[in-house]
């Protein structure tokens, strides 16, 4: 891997990571959401930090590049973040559905008396 690249996640991970923890400090974030994120600017802590991990699994499956395999491994993370994050938002959608419902029926019923 390129040393300027190497420079380039090393930045990226630790800007991910200080925006994140100043978002959950503010109260504009949860916990339990910023953990992926967490995970996620680590994960490339950890590549910028000892480059021979994806240089090893760039081999591994056949990549020319490794900032090819790099780059198709977050693609790959990003789109299942984001899959999960819209089977919380079907969950949630869900979950508004039932309680305007509720609050409907408990509005006619109040009416209706």
């Amino acid at each position: 891997m390129d040393f300027k690249l190497q420079i380039v996640f090393l930045i990226i991970s630790l800007t991910t990571i200080i925006y994140v923890i100043n978002k959950i400090v503010k109260h504009k974030l949860n916990i339990e959401d910023s953990i992926v994120w967490i995970v996620w600017a680590l994960i490339l802590l950890v590549i910028s930090i000892f480059p021979i991990i994806p240089e090893y699994f760039s081999g591994l499956f056949g990549f020319i590049s490794t900032s090819n395999f790099i780059f198709c491994f977050f693609i790959f993370t990003l789109f299942l973040i984001v899959f999960f994050q819209s089977i919380e938002i079907s969950n949630l959608k869900q979950k508004n559905k039932e309680l305007v419902q509720k609050l409907s029926i408990e509005r006619y019923k109040k009416n209706k008396k």
